[in-house]
């Protein structure tokens, strides 16, 4: 059994089979990196395109006794001059 696998690392060696496989773990782990920065780009972008539910709906207003300036975002008493408050 020692023979044998003296004359395979023997051939081995001597048509550089040792300097492919180093080479091919090298390309696996260059794609393996690749691969992965790939799916996280890929969450990132979904992520970023969720929408997030509109909370600030008047039926949830009323009772807190603002109304919603659509311009700033934030309830107020309703008197900005430049402010709108209904929904295009």
């Amino acid at each position: 059994m020692e023979l044998l696998f003296s004359k395979f690392t023997t051939a081995a060696r001597r048509h550089g089979l040792l300097k492919r496989f180093a080479q091919l773990g090298r390309v696996g782990m260059a794609a393996v990196g690749v691969l992965g920065s790939l799916v996280a780009s890929l969450v990132e972008l979904l992520a970023a395109s969720a929408e997030a539910s509109d909370t600030n709906e008047e039926s949830e207003i009323v009772p807190s006794g603002g109304i919603l300036n659509y311009r700033t975002g934030k309830l107020d008493d309703g008197t900005d001059p430049i402010g709108w408050y209904e929904k295009d």
